[in-house]
């Protein structure tokens, strides 16, 4: 049996070690073929990027249940994000605050559309922070069976952003692997379609902000490429992803970076969009 103390030393240095394989992967280049970045009609943060096999980019209406898991009082119900499983299932994922202002990130199934959780599990409980509730909501998607996460959070060993997946339909969690570190908490999303996920974020170090991207095509077991998102043209935010077949679509917010209290505003931004097909 392990210890707790044992199992999270072995996290840690698990995380460490693949964070040097994540490096090593980004050295590999960029195999995506990109088209040329477009302009969105909306920047609303209520719309969801989608997209189609032929390469088609819209967005539409968000309409993922707004659920809220009142038997978790801890909850910080602005970060709950949830996705749905090919049987109606709602998977949800939240950060629950403890009492010292760090926080675990909390994953549990709902089958009647949030009115009860069951399988409701501690995915990542590592947080050494003393933001609260001040702090990105984690991402989620599910596909074929496989509920994904990604999210950003300081752990032990630093800053960065991380994932984490269900292979059983959100019954259990594999461990956190780590995507990458840096300086500082940033904005997730993530997207899957049977095999392929792909995890974006804004790149937590530099002074501009940019859009980076983790692809995996094996389920998320291994996430071999690390690719630039955004242009590199201005400060990128506010990042989106979606995947269909081999084509794959990232979105991020170009203009005002934030309002003064740690939010990203929209009211002077504009989307922008790129495709690329993946090798």
């Amino acid at each position: 049996m392990n210890v707790p103390g044992h199992t999270q030393a072995i996290r840690v240095v698990g995380r460490l070690l693949l964070a040097a394989l994540a490096v090593a992967a980004a050295c590999a280049g960029d195999d995506v073929a990109w088209t040329d970045p477009l302009t969105m009609a909306s920047a609303s943060d209520d719309a969801r990027l989608t997209l189609d096999t032929k390469g088609r980019a819209r967005l539409v209406a968000d309409t993922s249940i707004s659920a809220h898991p009142t038997r978790d009082t801890s909850a910080c119900a602005g970060s709950v994000r949830a996705a749905r499983l090919e049987d109606g299932t709602l998977a949800a994922a939240w950060w629950s605050v403890r009492p010292d202002s760090s926080a675990v990130l909390v994953a549990a199934l709902s089958a009647d559309g949030g009115g009860s959780w069951r399988n409701v599990i501690r995915v990542d409980t590592l947080d050494v922070s003393s933001s609260g509730c001040d702090r990105p909501a984690p991402a989620i998607a599910a596909s074929a069976g496989f509920v994904h996460l990604a999210y950003a959070m300081r752990a032990s060993e630093g800053v960065g952003v991380f994932y984490a997946h269900s292979m059983n339909k959100g019954q259990s969690y594999e461990q956190p692997v780590t995507i990458l570190y840096g300086d500082r908490l940033t904005h997730t999303d993530v997207a899957a379609e049977r095999g392929t996920v792909a995890v974006v974020y804004e790149d937590p170090s530099g002074s501009t902000p940019q859009i980076g991207l983790a692809i995996s095509s094996d389920w998320g077991h291994i996430f071999r490429d690390r690719v630039r998102g955004s242009t590199g043209v201005g400060a990128a935010t506010n990042p989106q992803v979606a995947v269909a077949g081999r084509e794959i679509a990232v979105s991020w917010l170009v203009g005002p970076i934030g309002t003064g209290d740690g939010e990203h505003s929209d009211a002077r931004a504009t989307r922008i969009v790129r495709v690329g097909r993946l090798p």
